[in-house]
């Protein structure tokens, strides 16, 4: 695995896991408000942001598309500034959903054009299904504070284990699986000699 490879992969683990976290976070937190989820959001906009500015620079992707994911991380960025503004239920919906897009959008392009990265396929899948995600949250009308943070808590634990997934946890469990098995099938060692 090439060094651009585990730099990636380390990127969709870290993003996968707070992600996880804030979705986890989202549907717990007791009493939520428009402040906290404003606040969760924000927080979940800014890792977004920093982990496409991170894929801008090291995956190994052409110019264009380099240009393309810096102009997403810095929509990201702006997003997250609104968000951490508050507002309407409406608008952090939006703002939160279009982020979400734009996140899946540049994940699915940066697999398909980068060709260090490990399971493609598994990522374009992820992004793809977080673009899905994004369009769902612009596209529902939330009336009330709890709707929203279920349906985005749960939108952050999906897009979560699938970075995760994506990022190679898969893979890892797979390989430890087979491993364990092997280990179980190999018959022990016979004595050298025999009385």
């Amino acid at each position: 695995m090439t060094g651009s490879a585990d730099r990636t992969r380390t990127a969709m683990l870290f993003a996968g896991g707070c992600s996880f976290l804030l979705g986890v976070a989202l549907l717990l937190w007791p009493g939520r408000d428009e402040s906290v989820l404003a606040t969760l959001f924000g927080i979940s906009l800014i890792l977004s942001t920093l982990v496409q500015a991170y894929l801008a620079f090291m995956a190994r992707i052409a110019f264009p598309l380099r240009v393309l994911v810096l102009v997403s991380a810095a929509l990201t960025g702006i997003l997250a500034g609104l968000v951490f503004e508050g507002g309407t239920i409406e608008l952090l919906a939006l703002w939160i959903g279009i982020g979400w897009s734009v996140r899946g959008i540049v994940h699915a392009l940066v697999a398909a054009w980068d060709d260090s990265v490990d399971d493609g396929w598994a990522h374009e899948v992820c992004g793809l299904a977080t673009t899905a995600i994004g369009l769902a949250v612009i596209a529902i009308t939330f009336q009330t504070v709890t709707g929203l943070a279920t349906m985005a808590g749960a939108g952050l634990v999906v897009i979560g284990v699938m970075e995760l997934l994506a990022g190679g946890l898969w893979r890892a469990a797979l390989q430890a699986a087979r491993g364990s098995a092997t280990e179980e099938q190999v018959p022990p060692a016979r004595a050298a000699t025999e009385l």
